[in-house]
Parts: C-alpha cells; sequence; structure tokens
C-alpha cells in the first residue's frame, strides 16, 4: 500500500531522477540539439552534475535555466509556430512585444537588445532610486519600479525574486507595469514537495538582514565578489498568493532534451495577467 500512496504523497511533481538523456550527457560531457536562446543548431558542452546551471551553447553560452525561460517565453507568445524553431530569436522579428528584462546581461540580453521596446535593469543597492542610472545603466528596485502602468508585454526574471525581501510586492509591481494579457515569465528556486514557503531572512527597521536561519548567498553578477542574499525559497505558497494578486499563475516541470533541457529540476512560472 506505502508503495502505491507514494506518488500521491509528494507535491505536485514528484522527483524524475537521472534519465538515459541525463546519464549520456553527464558521461561524454556534450549533447546535440537546438537553442531555444539564439535559435541555431548547437552542441551543448560544459555539463557538469548540476545539469540546470550548465549544458551552455556553444554560440550564445546561454545555460540550461536560461532556454528554459527562453522556451516558455517564446512559446506563450508566439503558440502557433513550431517547437522545433521556438526561440527568443524569432520572438524579436517582426513586430516584437514590448519586453523588460530584470537583467541588463547575459545571452538572453544579447539576444534581446537590439530589438525594439526592450529594456533592462539590474538593482545596484538601496541607495539609488528606481530609474536611476548607474555607469550607463538602469536600476530599478522590483518593489517599486518606475516604470508607468501598462508597459510590457512580457517581463523575464531568472532566479532574481529570492533575493527581494518582500518577492510578493514585487509581484504586484509587475502586475502593474504588465499590460492586460501580458506575461511574467520566471525561474526561482522552488521546493517541489512543500506546501509553505521557506522564510530564511528579513530586514530589520535600519534595513539591516536579520537571519531565521543559516544564510545562503548567491553569485552576484553585479557585485561578483560578494554574493547576494536569499530571502526566500518558494512553494506552492507561491502560486496561490500570484492567484490572490490576479495573476493566472502556470507552473512547467520541462524536459526537453533536444533544447538541451536536461535534469529532474527544470521549472519555469508564468504568471499571465
Amino acid at each position: 500500500m506505502d508503495r502505491l500512496l507514494l506518488p500521491y504523497l509528494l507535491y505536485p511533481l514528484g522527483h524524475r531522477g537521472t534519465r538515459a538523456c541525463d546519464r549520456w550527457a553527464l558521461r561524454f560531457g556534450r549533447w546535440p540539439g537546438f537553442c531555444t536562446v539564439c535559435g541555431r543548431m548547437t552542441l551543448f558542452d560544459r555539463i557538469q552534475s548540476n545539469l540546470r546551471e550548465s549544458c551552455l551553447c556553444t554560440h550564445c553560452r546561454a545555460s540550461n535555466r536560461q532556454r528554459q525561460l527562453a522556451m516558455i517565453s517564446a512559446g506563450s507568445l508566439h503558440p502557433g509556430q513550431s517547437q522545433y524553431r521556438c526561440s527568443l530569436r524569432r520572438l524579436t522579428q517582426g513586430n516584437p512585444p514590448a519586453v523588460y528584462n530584470t537583467e541588463a546581461g547575459g545571452p538572453i540580453h544579447q539576444q534581446l537588445s537590439a530589438s525594439a521596446g526592450y529594456v533592462c535593469s539590474e538593482y545596484f543597492g538601496a541607495e539609488y532610486r528606481s530609474g536611476d542610472k548607474v555607469h550607463g545603466v538602469l536600476h530599478q528596485d522590483l518593489q517599486s519600479c518606475s516604470f508607468p502602468d501598462d508597459s510590457f508585454d512580457l517581463v523575464l526574471s531568472s532566479d532574481v525574486l529570492e533575493h527581494i525581501p518582500d518577492p510578493y510586492l514585487a509581484h504586484r509591481e509587475i502586475f502593474r507595469i504588465l499590460k492586460k494579457g501580458g506575461r511574467h515569465v520566471f525561474t526561482v528556486p522552488f521546493y517541489h514537495t512543500l506546501f509553505r514557503d521557506e522564510v530564511r531572512a528579513g530586514l530589520d527597521d535600519h534595513r539591516q538582514p536579520v537571519y531565521l536561519k543559516e544564510p545562503w548567498y548567491h553569485d552576484d553578477p553585479v557585485r561578483p565578489n560578494q554574493g547576494v542574499l536569499v530571502f526566500r525559497v518558494f512553494a506552492l505558497e507561491m502560486l496561490v498568493r500570484l492567484e490572490e494578486i490576479g495573476f493566472q499563475p502556470r507552473l512547467y516541470h520541462l524536459y526537453h532534451p533536444w533544447f538541451g533541457i536536461l535534469g529532474p529540476n527544470a521549472i519555469v512560472f508564468e504568471a499571465i495577467k
């Protein structure tokens, strides 16, 4: 009986484990396929045990995680196109959507940067106000954006919201700046089997970190020598709270070896206004 019940006790995804394609890619360190960022046939390399953050396109150097974001973004805005041509490169052709990327570097930024209506930013610290320019790069605090209402068709964030003290305030701001029918496509650390978010840190009255659990830091492209604090790891609670804000939330658990999307942890979220 326990073995029969096990699939129903794990919310919501279970654990897929390592599949044959994963084992072959890890063994040889390379994998052929199509990149959903640059839209080219490629050979994915630098494949390591952390499949989510490795498996790089030899052309644009997009990682597995970045291709996951690109696949959902391009597929959502152009649902009629063939999945074998689904890429951000095609998204920029013709009449491109108004896109806001919460990063100002990396392969996704490089692919979209020449597109009309594209905006990007970084977060440089609490001493700046949203809309400021820092070394020529736009600064935005997602908890209080400087953009007008109904500005964008698509907002992209890749492992950003876990570093924000109040991520649901940021979600409300993203809802505000999206057009009707617009989408926020994003990745965050997500617990497959938990119902409530894990709050790991907060801020005191002086805006200093208060650690509720052992502090975790991720690499910070803006401050590569420091790292950036993880405030929260998300769970089912996030989907419920997104719906309360007004979004239609979707969770995608991907596995597409053709696109170099390998491993058990390819989870992308889409919040539709």
